[in-house]
């Protein structure tokens, strides 16, 4: 019984082998790309460069679409590889000419992960996408594991001089952002404000 089950599996899987044989050999296409990416070299060889690594990624794409002809699908799945790549060839190969600049921005992610889900336990709510449009840059100073004793210890490390530039830059931001959101969401009130501010300057000049 077991037996007949086994095979009845195996004819099911069979139609489908040369399928995932192709599938393997286009996952292993990103294998290889991945590790001609990879910063990571051994002691005995020398630092990949900006150079380099292009060099070999280019010639990698190359010949991936001179193995592909004449094969409809790995060639469309190759196209697909090689222009995702040229699209963000510009800066893609920075970071290894730039010290300690992390060659994705997956770290970067789940940072702004982290952020996001401390702001839903406070507000209670799913989006916070306008808690981050509206705070830029400062909303990273925002740390949820923080306890109050270590931001005033934090925070007395900080001038006053510098606390009200900041400041300033932040409410230059805000104002920025309020116009934005009323530009969008009441464009005809904000224009004719705009055109009464217009007028009354140049009455007075």
């Amino acid at each position: 019984m077991l037996l007949n089950r086994l095979i009845k599996i195996t004819a099911c899987r069979l139609p489908f082998t040369q399928q995932v044989d192709a599938l393997r050999q286009q996952r292993q296409w990103l294998i290889d790309l991945e590790h001609l990416l990879d910063p990571q070299v051994d002691e005995e060889a020398s630092p990949k460069t900006q150079h380099s690594v292009q060099q070999a990624v280019d010639t990698y794409l190359a010949q991936l679409c001179t193995d592909t002809e004449g094969k409809e699908t790995d060639q469309q799945v190759a196209q697909h590889i090689i222009t995702t790549f040229r699209e963000r060839w510009w800066g893609l190969f920075t970071c290894y000419d730039v010290p300690e600049l992390p060659r994705t921005n997956n770290e970067l992610e789940r940072y702004m992960r982290r952020i996001k889900s401390g702001h839903r336990r406070i507000v209670g709510r799913n989006n916070v996408h306008d808690f981050i449009i509206r705070y830029g840059r400062y909303a990273a100073c925002v740390d949820y594991q923080e306890s109050l004793e270590t931001l005033l210890q934090r925070l007395r490390q900080v001038s006053q001089e510098a606390f009200l530039c900041e400041r300033r830059a932040l409410d230059t931001a805000l104002l920025r952002e309020q116009k934005r959101y009323r530009f969008r969401h009441h464009q005809a009130a904000y224009l004719h404000e705009l055109e009464a501010r217009w007028a009354a300057i140049s009455e007075k000049v």
